[in-house]
């Protein structure tokens, strides 16, 4: 165990325990009185040094003395354990990094070995206290600027209760980020302490040891991080799509409601096209406001509420893009085989391809229809256009593969769809329309049970 003399030990640990605590209450946007942090680093401090005084595995005080700082932030400040953990683990991250970044690097500019700065006290606290005025100055900032981790302080707000309220993918990924660098920076100082022989516990063995335990935990917390981003992306975009189409429902809503709010214009309209003998004039105001009311109408009616919102937004991109956009759903008791999100997301992808390939057509043209029955259900999309070549036929559902602009295409679309289809225990097939050369998509979903 790494050994010192009590007073140069404090000199060293309670600045470090200071700058740690300041972090960690900067952090979550929490202040405390110098006095009283000051108090608090020389109890850790003692506590540490108190620890290292056993016959522990080397990093075995670190981590207690990191726990015991969550103890007292929870505590002395009512910070939530979750909080108090997070802000921990990060300050202690942050100054990890820039120990093992600026100490070697100091050595190696005053031509001083590791092994001299870690047993000579008066160098140690030396080559200490440069990366933590730098970090205490960084946190000044930080405060004077109010900066600061704002889930934490959310977290704090929300009642100082952490269920149900999840970080950002934001804050995992800088989180991960820390992790990373500090693995790089903690293997590059173990190897300098291994061939300083400052501590001749620490040997070949427990430098391959230390390496492993290291690699092995940046690895697992990659993947654990990643897993949770892929997650949070996931529902982000679940979330997006679902409030696009609330908006979109509202406004249908809204547009339904203007027709009755106009209905005596309508009304006085139609009346002056009568009284005026322009009984054609008054014919196709009516249609065209019947066909308006009807359009509106039948999305409304549309189950799930989704799809209906999603034809809506089709049907203005098909009308934008000159494309004549023609769709029929029947789903019988609203009932799916498969959730409302992965249908409007198999259609969507299917449409959109449509609405893509369509614009070659004269004249171009998407129809779609949606039926379900006692077997399941049955989705065709249809386009005018180029039918699709056969050399390209076994790629087209290929993750990445498009024949398209690549800086505007994923080619992820009809990759997606066959996932849906596959999960599903369904079945896709490509034809040709019937009433048109073009492309046709066939989508059969059994029911599940």
């Amino acid at each position: 165990m790494d050994f010192m003399p009590l007073i140069p030990f404090l000199g060293v640990s309670v600045p470090e325990s200071l700058v740690l605590y300041y972090m960690a209450l900067t952090l979550v946007g929490t202040k405390g009185p110098l006095y009283f942090l000051v108090a608090l680093s020389l109890f850790t401090s003692l506590f540490s040094y108190a620890i290292r005084t056993l016959p522990l595995v080397f990093g075995v005080h670190t981590f207690l003395q990191l726990v015991l700082m969550v103890i007292l932030l929870n505590l002395f400040f009512r910070l939530p354990w979750k909080v108090s953990i997070i802000a921990v683990v990060i300050s202690g991250f942050i100054l990890g990094l820039a120990e093992g970044i600026s100490v070697p690097l100091l050595a190696r500019t005053f031509s001083f070995t590791l092994g001299q700065v870690v047993s000579d006290p008066l160098l140690r606290i030396l080559f200490t206290l440069p990366h933590l005025v730098l970090l205490i100055g960084l946190t000044y900032i930080a405060v004077r600027r109010g900066w600061r981790l704002r889930s934490l302080e959310r977290m704090i707000i929300a009642g100082q209760r952490t269920e149900g309220y999840n970080f950002t993918g934001k804050v995992y990924l800088f989180i991960l980020l820390l992790i990373q660098t500090l693995m790089l920076a903690l293997l590059n100082i173990s190897f300098h302490i291994y061939s300083a022989r400052v501590f001749p516990t620490f040997d070949l063995g427990a430098l391959v040891a230390t390496s492993s335990a290291l690699i092995i935990f940046a690895a697992l917390t990659t993947i654990l991080v990643a897993n949770y981003l892929l997650k949070v992306t996931e529902r982000e975009a679940r979330l997006d799509i679902e409030l696009r189409y609330v908006r979109e429902m509202q406004k249908l809503n809204l547009q339904m409601r203007s027709q009755r709010h106009d209905f005596y214009n309508h009304l006085t309209a139609i009346y002056g096209y009568l009284k005026a003998s322009q009984y054609n004039k008054a014919e196709s105001y009516i249609e065209t406001l019947y066909q308006d009311v009807r359009r509106i109408k039948d999305l409304l009616e549309v189950n799930p509420p989704e799809l209906g919102a999603l034809l809506s937004l089709k049907e203005e991109g098909a009308k934008a893009r000159g494309i004549e956009f023609r769709w029929r759903v029947n789903v019988e008791s609203g009932v799916l085989p498969l959730p409302p999100e992965e249908l409007t997301q198999l259609t969507g992808n299917l449409l959109d391809n449509a609405l893509d390939a369509a614009v070659s057509g004269h004249p171009p043209g998407v129809d779609l229809t949606l039926t379900t029955n006692k077997l399941g259900l049955m989705l065709k999309v249809s386009n005018t256009g180029d039918p699709i070549p056969r050399d390209i036929l076994g790629n087209i559902f290929t993750a990445g593969y498009t024949t398209k602009d690549g800086t505007q295409h994923s080619g992820l679309g009809l990759f997606i769809v066959k996932q849906i289809v596959d999960r599903h225990g369904g079945q896709l097939d490509l034809a040709e329309p019937e009433d048109y050369p073009g492309v046709r998509f066939v989508v059969f979903i059994p029911w599940n049970s």
